[in-house]
């Protein structure tokens, strides 16, 4: 859309992936997809076509901790899912223990949905060691 926007000629998945380049050693690299992953990453693919494309060994979804986050981690997480789709691992972005509702979305999604779901950096961190 952007491209459209400044009138310029579309970009395809294929011309992302060949300008992405690791440099060497890389233990741990991001790609962010910004918009979700069905947001359009070029002009023939979303976030999830980017991901499969990547073959990560694993997806960090950075996600609000309030109203809203159960709809958008559990589409985010089916998504992905599939045969070979990465593991995913949620942080819940401004987590407030004393909010109610912060707590109860994190119960959720770790005693009802079985995802796992982080709240602080350190956490994250553990996890992508």
């Amino acid at each position: 859309m952007a491209a459209a926007v400044l009138a310029r000629p579309p970009i395809a998945l294929a011309d992302l992936l060949a300008e992405l380049a690791w440099p060497e050693p890389c233990a741990i690299g991001f790609v962010d997809s910004v918009g979700g992953v069905r947001s359009p990453i070029s002009d023939d693919a979303d976030g999830v076509a980017l991901i499969e494309a990547l073959a990560p060994d694993l997806v960090v979804l950075v996600a609000d901790a309030g109203l809203g986050t159960l709809n958008l981690v559990r589409l985010t997480v089916a998504a992905l899912a599939g045969p070979s789709g990465p593991p995913v691992v949620t942080i819940l972005n401004r987590f407030d223990r004393t909010d109610g509702l912060h707590r109860d979305n994190l119960s959720w999604f770790r005693d009802r949905d079985g995802l796992d779901v982080v709240t602080e950096v350190d956490e994250l961190a553990d996890r992508l060691r």
